[in-house]
């Protein structure tokens, strides 16, 4: 008998950066192995960069005319909510019933946002039970984005003749790029860090198993480090970012020196002189974070820290990171999961750890857990006591003094 096979398409994961846009659809084999059905890279014009307006609708203009010309199989689409829309805060709520907490967010949200809550979708991550001296609380995350601005991002998607058929918060993108292979009971318990260095910022996102125990969103990214090179070795800004690109483009098709030694290389050594403050301060910033979670959140501690996003293949990065972090540190691979052979060969070098958010967006409408290809996981208001609203960057601070 011949065996017909059946796949399934997943909707069109679409994420919108700073400086690209990656669209990226995922099709399920009927032996629920991962294969990219097709994917786009597409950079933005560097005059739309800097302005968030010019900005989106430059993208909304690459979406639609890959859509109409590009492989993908219909235009079913999960996006990412823009990060100027969307407020986040930390909440501790007296220690409660899980059925109960919904409707105190819901209570609290109209004290902790300077807008009307009622005028926007609130939302939230139970980030899990924290220990305050002798009680013990409930930790969650709470988003909003105003009702006005959500409709004014589905309205301009919609132009583009997608079919919207979710919205996401990028961090949790994020995090399904390693929760949706999660298979094995002893990687439910493990503590997952991922570091998404991108243009604009860096995004710290932390879990354990399958749920998102913290985030904190640090203004260092990619142009931070295009402009100490551009200062210090009196170049353009332009030739700074070539330059970055092109070394790390050398290392990582193993053309050039290691990033362990590049005193070998004057311009490597020069870049790299030129770039470590910034880094050092970056990992200063990720430092505060794992000590925050391993202060609050009782338990295992994590083993190692995983970079994503555009900058994650740096062996610049990585090297000092290493040498700042308590743990070690390594670029995540997040389409090591996946048959990437429909991919164009320009999408697929280096460790691919840009996808990390398309891939997480297009995971999001199913809740099949997936095998690696190579075997391995990578009445409202009435409450017990008050709620207090979290000043993160106070509890990092106090954390590090812990």
């Amino acid at each position: 008998m011949i065996r017909i096979r059946r796949s399934h398409h997943l909707p069109i994961g679409l994420d919108i950066g700073f400086d690209s846009v990656k669209l990226l659809q995922l099709e399920v084999g009927d032996d629920q192995q991962l294969s990219v059905l097709a994917a786009a890279r597409l950079p933005l014009p560097e005059e739309a960069r800097q302005d968030s307006v010019l900005r989106t609708a430059a993208a909304m203009d690459l979406v639609r005319r890959t859509l109409r010309s590009g492989p993908f199989v219909g235009r079913r689409l999960v996006a990412a909510l823009p990060r100027e829309i969307v407020h986040v805060k930390n909440l501790r709520l007296p220690h409660m019933p899980a059925s109960e907490i919904a409707a105190a967010v819901e209570f609290e949200a109209r004290n902790v946002f300077s807008f009307d809550a009622d005028a926007a979708p609130v939302r939230f991550l139970h980030a899990g039970e924290v220990r305050q001296g002798s009680d013990v609380r409930e930790e969650v995350i709470v988003l909003a984005a105003r009702n006005d601005e959500v409709a004014d991002f589905v309205e301009q998607l919609h132009r583009t003749g997608a079919t919207i058929e979710s919205l996401d918060f990028e961090p949790a993108a994020i995090y399904r790029s390693v929760e949706r292979f999660i298979r094995r009971r002893d990687d439910e318990a493990e503590v997952n860090v991922l570091v998404d260095v991108g243009a604009r910022r860096t995004q710290v996102v932390i879990g354990r198993g399958r749920a998102i125990s913290f985030f904190k969103p640090i203004d260092i990214g990619g142009q931070h480090l295009d402009g100490d090179i551009s200062r210090k070795l009196g170049i353009t800004l332009d030739e700074a970012r070539s330059l970055r690109r092109r070394l790390i483009d050398t290392a990582n098709t193993g053309a050039g020196q290691s990033s362990a030694s590049p005193k070998r290389d004057p311009v490597r050594q020069a870049v790299y002189d030129a770039t470590r403050s910034i880094i050092e301060d970056l990992a200063r910033e990720i430092s505060l974070c794992l000590r925050y979670y391993s202060v609050t959140f009782r338990g295992q501690r994590p083993a190692r820290v995983r970079l994503l996003g555009g900058e994650a293949c740096d062996p610049h990065l990585q090297s000092i990171l290493n040498a700042n972090l308590p743990v070690p540190v390594e670029p995540l691979r997040p389409l090591s999961h996946v048959n990437t052979s429909r991919m164009k060969q320009s999408d697929r070098r280096g460790c691919l750890s840009e996808w990390a958010v398309a891939l997480g967006l297009g995971l999001k409408l199913t809740p099949q857990r997936f095998q690696s290809l190579d075997s391995r996981p990578g009445g409202a208001g009435e409450t017990r006591g008050a709620a207090q609203v979290i000043d993160l960057a106070r509890e990092l601070e106090e954390a590090q003094h812990a």
